[in-house]
């Protein structure tokens, strides 16, 4: 059995959680599925490390030396014009991949074909054999507010999930929207969940003696970040010894004008992560780690935190539910309401034997989580699929 991937997660992120996904995934896989990436070049993280679409310096980020100079520019244009090749032609690492894999679709030799993201561009190229789409969320369909309508995902959904063979949801809560919106028969969709790859130790020095609440990630519109300042600000006020750590980009003008206006400005801090390592100690030293989104496709986080033995608030909304059963403690975040403030209390007061008791019940729903029964699930799909294409 033979499965091909695509180019498109892996150029389009240089790490992140799709792209992640299907690395693991792929690492994965029984050894009777032989797997191959169409990617000729890749800055994504996963990829580097197993050795697979290497950045060769094609691209004028990266062509030589990885900042800009005087001439780089003009060099660049030179040095590919002696390739061969037109001047824009390296510019674009999704163009220069996505031409790698249609010669790779062309060639042939594989059973199924599954891509990477939405793009429908290997359509013309299939030649007859079957494709699996895998669908992460419905994020842009459930707030069209945020998004253009003529958006990617919005338009590829629609036209690939009728002619893919089989789709993948990353949770039961997903595979309801999908057929909600898409209008998708059940049967075709498979849930697979996503496993964890976390470390299980680090040596990270964590830099903060205080203690501290911890959110992980964007903090965009539905993720609820502007509730969490308002709600958790008496929080902080009654206890001046506790801070809030957040990852993800750095703080906007807009959040920063707000931590003032609430007074709480020097009780928040930004933490740029660079490795697994150091998340593990952020997540492993936090009071608690705090999710308050309204909506994800699975949750990857709540697998984190549980991996680094740390306390789960979630917002009782989407799939958290589904995924993290009984081993979380539950807020409500409604518009105007919260039971953020009165939940966080409730951690910060638990005795050391309630604070255990609670770790147990992660570390047994962490456990159901793996990403070799996830890749076997789904090589279970693949099979199913070339099977009924007469593979």
């Amino acid at each position: 059995m033979r499965i091909l991937y695509d180019h498109q997660a892996f150029a389009l992120q240089s790490h992140g959680g799709v792209s992640r996904c299907f690395a693991e995934l792929y690492k994965h896989l029984p050894k009777d599925i032989e797997a191959e990436i169409a990617l000729e070049e890749s800055s994504n993280v996963y990829m580097n490390e197993m050795g697979i679409g290497k950045s060769f310096g094609y691209r004028l980020d990266h062509f030589i030396l990885p900042f800009q100079w005087p001439l780089k520019k003009k060099m660049f244009v030179a040095y590919n014009l002696m390739r061969g090749k037109g001047e824009g032609y390296y510019w674009n690492q999704t163009k220069y991949n996505m031409e790698f894999t249609i010669k790779r679709l062309v060639k042939g030799g594989f059973d199924v074909f599954h891509p990477t993201y939405y793009d429908d561009y290997f359509l013309p190229y299939l030649n007859g054999k079957p494709f699996v789409l895998t669908i992460h969320d419905m994020i842009p369909e459930l707030y069209p507010q945020y998004y253009k309508r003529d958006d990617i995902q919005i338009r590829m959904k629609k036209k690939l999930a009728p002619l893919a063979s089989a789709i993948i949801a990353v949770s039961e809560n997903t595979k309801r929207d999908i057929m909600r919106f898409l209008n998708v028969p059940e049967e075709k969709i498979h849930v697979i969940y996503h496993g964890c790859s976390f470390p299980k130790k680090s040596d990270f020095d964590v830099p903060y003696h205080q203690p501290y609440l911890l959110y992980v990630g964007d903090r965009w519109t539905y993720k609820n970040f502007v509730p969490l300042v308002y709600h958790l600000t008496p929080v902080l006020n009654r206890h001046p010894e506790l801070t809030v750590i957040c990852t993800g980009r750095p703080f906007t003008e807009f959040e920063t004008q707000l931590m003032n206006k609430c007074g709480v400005s020097d009780r928040f801090f930004h933490h740029w992560v660079n490795t697994d390592e150091e998340f593990f100690a952020l997540y492993h030293h936090a009071l608690c780690f705090i999710f308050t989104s309204e909506y994800e496709g699975f949750g990857i986080p709540i697998l984190e935190a549980y991996a680094a033995d740390c306390p789960v608030m979630l917002n009782h909304a989407s799939c958290f539910p589904e995924i993290a059963g009984d081993a979380a403690i539950y807020f409500e975040m409604s518009i105007g309401e919260s039971s953020l403030a009165e939940k966080t209390e409730k951690m910060l007061s638990m005795s050391q034997e309630e604070r255990e008791n609670l770790l147990s019940k992660q570390r047994v729903q962490l456990a159901k989580y793996s990403w070799k029964e996830s890749a076997e699930k789904l090589s279970q799909v693949y099979r199913q699929v070339a099977e009924g294409h007469g593979c």
